[in-house]
């Protein structure tokens, strides 16, 4: 048999290799590949979805938490800062040590996943508004205290962090003393430079009253962000001076301010039981809410009689307050 010229070389012994065929696409290999790269993908969003779901919540509110117990501390030590500057002022003739605390703005935040929630530092100086006010009226012999003649102070420094996970919060320091407002409440947490005792024999008050009003001047000031913020206080002026009265006239003090229920709570817990007094045996406490169609807007007027004071020590402090960054 003739063989054609292309395959005169081609024999059934012949060690040349053969060109075979690429192999044919397995529809169901291809299928299972695919199934498997989904599944993958829903095991990894399943996952991902309870992290985000779950532990970032979780997470945030612990972060958010922990800023607001930092805040506090911060806060704290601005007032006490300033008490003992006031305390050591009037017998000392070395000028006052400048305060200087950062307060934290911002709560952490987890890379990716959540942004650090911002909060809104304000300073609100004495006289620029009408609220906050603390106004102090005593009828003594010689001379009488009264929002006319250095019985009036005002100010305040508020921390507002609107948080997203944990309970939305204001930190306030006013008139010497730190107060956490929240949505469910307010309470003083750190209470101003105040007492009252009794030199009296049973049956007959003789009541002492040390205060201290702290002013707080500056510029008005509103900041928002991230970050931390410098806050400086320096004390300009500390003075403590004495109205006596043996009749024993009532020491009123009234409060103008948004967190009035707060500073009810305060005296109320520090008078009943103390110096022979209990609630309108001694004492007594007066609020009243002024509301407006904006809630921001609302205020309390708090009036606090002492009856019987004999003695008022009252201190009265100017301190200059501002807010600039921490030049990291």
């Amino acid at each position: 048999m003739n063989l054609s010229p292309r395959h005169v070389n081609y024999c059934a012994h012949s060690t040349v290799r053969r060109i075979r065929k690429s192999p044919r696409w397995d529809d169901e290999e291809g299928v299972a590949a695919t199934i498997g790269t989904i599944m993958s993908l829903l095991v990894f969003l399943t996952a991902f979805g309870m992290f985000t779901n779950q532990f970032v919540p979780v997470w945030m509110s612990d972060n958010e938490s922990t800023h607001m117990s930092q805040v506090v501390q911060q806060f704290t030590t601005i007032k006490s800062s300033i008490d003992i500057a006031i305390s050591n002022s009037a017998n000392s003739r070395i000028a006052p040590t400048p305060v200087f605390v950062p307060v934290t703005l911002s709560s952490a935040s987890i890379p990716v996943f959540a942004s650090a929630t911002a909060g809104i530092l304000r300073f609100l100086p004495d006289g620029v508004t009408t609220r906050p006010t603390f106004n102090v009226t005593y009828a003594g012999v010689s001379n009488s205290l009264g929002p006319t003649n250095d019985g009036k102070t005002g100010g305040s420094l508020d921390l507002w962090c609107p948080n997203r996970y944990f309970v939305e919060q204001h930190i306030i320091y006013e008139n010497g003393a730190v107060i956490l407002n929240q949505t469910d409440g307010e309470f003083v947490i750190a209470g101003p430079q105040f007492l009252v005792k009794n030199l009296g024999t049973t049956g007959t008050p003789n009541r002492v009253l040390q205060i201290t009003q702290v002013s707080l001047q500056g510029s008005n000031v509103t900041i928002g962000g991230t970050g931390s913020k410098g806050v400086s206080a320096k004390l300009q002026f500390a003075d403590t001076k004495t109205y006596q009265n043996s009749a024993g006239p009532s020491f009123s003090i009234t409060f103008t301010s948004a967190h009035g229920k707060a500073w009810e709570r305060f005296f109320n817990s520090t008078l009943n039981g103390a110096a022979g007094m209990t609630y309108k045996n001694g004492y007594n406490i007066t609020t009243i809410l002024h509301s407006f169609p904006d809630k921001s807007l609302n205020y309390y007027t708090v009036t606090v009689t002492i009856d019987s004071v004999m003695t008022v020590d009252y201190t009265r402090a100017t301190v200059a307050l501002t807010i600039g960054e921490l030049g990291l």
